[in-house]
C-alpha cells in the first residue's frame, strides 16, 4: 500500500513540475513573442514536451493563457501589500506600497511585458489586468478615505491618486526608466501636493 501511496504521489509532483515548466515557459515566450506570435510546437519545442501532452495539461492556448494569467496575477501578493493599519501615517503607508508593487513589477518582469503587449487587443488579458487595477485602487482608495475620516488628508476623491500611483509605477517600469527611490518621491507628490512646506 505506500509503495503505491508513493508511486502516486511521485507521479502528482512530477505533472505538477511539468505543469509550472508550461507555465513558467509560456509566460516567457507570451511576453518575447505576443500569444499570436507563439504556438502550441513552440512552448512543447522550449520545454522538451510532447506536442499533445501540452493538450494534457491545456485544452487550448487560451486555456493555457489563462491558466498563466492566474498562475503568476500580480492581485494575491497586491492583496497581501494593501493589507495596511488604517491609523499608520499616509506618507508612511503610500510608499511602502509604492515601493513593495514597484518590486513586484520588477519580479515579474514578463508578466508585465506579456499584459502591456496583449491587453489592447486580447480581452482575456485586458479583462486580468482591470481586475488588477481596480482591486488594488479600491484597496488604497478605502485606506485613503480612512485617513481623510481621521483628518490626516482633506477630502477629496480617494480613488484619483490611488489610480494615479499604480499606473505611474507601471508607467515607469513599462519604460524601464524607475530611478531608484522615485516611488518616494511619487507619494512625496500624491500625499503632499506640489506646494513649499
Amino acid at each position: 500500500m505506500v509503495a503505491v501511496e508513493t508511486k502516486a504521489t511521485s507521479r502528482t509532483r512530477q505533472a505538477d513540475a511539468r505543469r509550472e515548466e508550461l507555465l513558467r515557459t509560456s509566460l516567457r515566450l507570451f511576453a518575447e513573442r505576443g500569444v499570436d506570435g507563439t504556438t502550441i510546437a513552440d512552448i512543447a519545442t522550449a520545454t522538451g514536451t510532447a506536442h499533445g501532452l501540452v493538450y494534457h495539461y491545456f485544452a487550448s492556448k487560451n486555456d493555457l493563457l489563462m491558466a498563466v494569467l492566474e498562475r503568476f496575477s500580480f492581485l494575491e501578493e497586491l492583496r497581501r501589500l494593501l493589507v495596511v493599519s488604517p491609523d499608520r501615517p499616509a506618507v508612511e503607508v503610500m510608499t511602502e506600497i509604492a515601493v513593495r508593487f514597484s518590486a513586484l513589477l520588477s519580479e515579474r518582469a514578463d508578466l508585465l511585458r506579456l499584459v502591456s503587449r496583449e491587453s489592447q487587443t486580447n480581452p482575456v488579458v485586458a479583462a486580468a489586468l482591470g481586475d488588477v487595477m481596480a482591486e488594488g485602487t479600491r484597496l488604497i482608495a478605502a485606506y485613503l478615505g480612512a485617513r481623510v475620516v481621521a483628518g490626516e488628508l482633506r477630502p477629496h476623491d480617494t480613488s484619483v491618486p490611488a489610480r494615479g500611483l499604480f499606473w505611474a509605477i507601471v508607467t515607469m517600469h513599462l519604460a524601464q526608466a524607475p530611478d531608484e527611490g522615485f516611488e518616494a518621491s511619487l507619494v512625496d507628490v500624491l500625499v503632499n501636493g506640489l506646494r513649499p512646506a
